[in-house]
Order: C-alpha cells, then sequence, then structure tokens
C-alpha cells in the first residue's frame, strides 16, 4: 500500500444552526486510525466532536469532524492525521470565527426609464451563505407588487431611511441610506 494523500481540497462547511464540519477526502489510508487535533491537542469524541468516515469508492475516504455549538474560542486551526502501513499525512484546517458579510461598497441609487424605476444597490460578499434584509425607516421592507415589479411614479411616501443587513451564522453587518426626490 501506497502512503496516504490528499485527494482534492480539504472543506469547512458550517450550518445556520452553528455547527461547524471539517472534512477531506484520503486515499490509502485506513479511517479507524486517524487523529484530530485543535492545535497541537488531540481532540477526545464526544458530544461537541464527532468523528466519522465514509467509502467513496475507487480508494478513497472521506474523514469528517462536526463540531457542534461552535463558538468562537473555538476557532484555530484544526487537523487530522491519517495512517497507512507505509506512512501518515495529516490535512490542516484554519477555522475563523466572527466573519460576517462585508459590502464591496456603498449602497448607491440607479434610476431608471427616466426615474420611474429606481433600484437600490448592494453588493456585499460571505464565505457562508448570507441572506439579506431591507428596512424601511427600521421596519422590515413589505414586498409586493409595487416594490417587485409594478412600475409606478416615485412617490413622496418612498423617501426614507433604507437599510441591508446582510447575515450568516457568524454575524451580521449592515449598510443605510437615504432616499430623497428633490
Amino acid at each position: 500500500m501506497a502512503p496516504p494523500a490528499i485527494y482534492g481540497e480539504p472543506k469547512i462547511t458550517s450550518t445556520p444552526e452553528g455547527n461547524v464540519t471539517l472534512e477531506v477526502v484520503v486515499t490509502n489510508a485506513v479511517p479507524e486510525k486517524s487523529l484530530w487535533f485543535f492545535g497541537d491537542r488531540e481532540i477526545e469524541a464526544n458530544e461537541n466532536f464527532i468523528f466519522s468516515h465514509s467509502d467513496e469508492g475507487g480508494g478513497r475516504k472521506t474523514l469528517k469532524c462536526e463540531i457542534k455549538d461552535f463558538d468562537k474560542p473555538m476557532a484555530g486551526e484544526y487537523k487530522v492525521k491519517f495512517f497507512s502501513a507505509d506512512g501518515e499525512n495529516h490535512a490542516t484546517f484554519n477555522v475563523v470565527a466572527g466573519n460576517a458579510p462585508d459590502f464591496h461598497d456603498k449602497p448607491h441609487i440607479v434610476q431608471r426609464d427616466g426615474g420611474n424605476i429606481i433600484v437600490i444597490k448592494v453588493r456585499a460578499k460571505s464565505h457562508l451563505e448570507m441572506k439579506a434584509e431591507w428596512f424601511k425607516d427600521d421596519k422590515p421592507v413589505k414586498f409586493n407588487d409595487r416594490v417587485k415589479s409594478v412600475i409606478k411614479k416615485d412617490d413622496k411616501e418612498d423617501e426614507a431611511k433604507y437599510k441591508c443587513v446582510v447575515k450568516n451564522s457568524e454575524g451580521q453587518n449592515q449598510q443605510s441610506l437615504n432616499l430623497c426626490f428633490e
């Protein structure tokens, strides 16, 4: 048997419930002998750290460590060592906490159709899946036919402070702007 090797890239995923999964696909390894570490300290399997492995076929095995209720003190470098009769190898995961989405730039207004259509544009980025929520004068925007697809003349009632909040399981960020017609 050849020494163990990593197949593809190690992955870090998280859930909205606050769990983080570390996953790596390896070849020529004996999964039952794998050891997981946080920094230099070996991790014992318990209710917070759940280890598993699966056979992907073609000599590939997936090694997983699910971290339940991940919190900032649990951020740092994780490592899994895997072994075969011919050697050992390891994969490293740098798990960060509190990475709320970031805005690319400030929100801006784009007018179309001679000002009959107003679009408020916001660009944000996140390493996790995120959602955006819109607020008008700190109240959630109610989406309807007029807001979604009906073109109407600008109305003074649209003048307000608008805010967009972007969120993921590790935090949130926000930007706001005032919409005024002259």
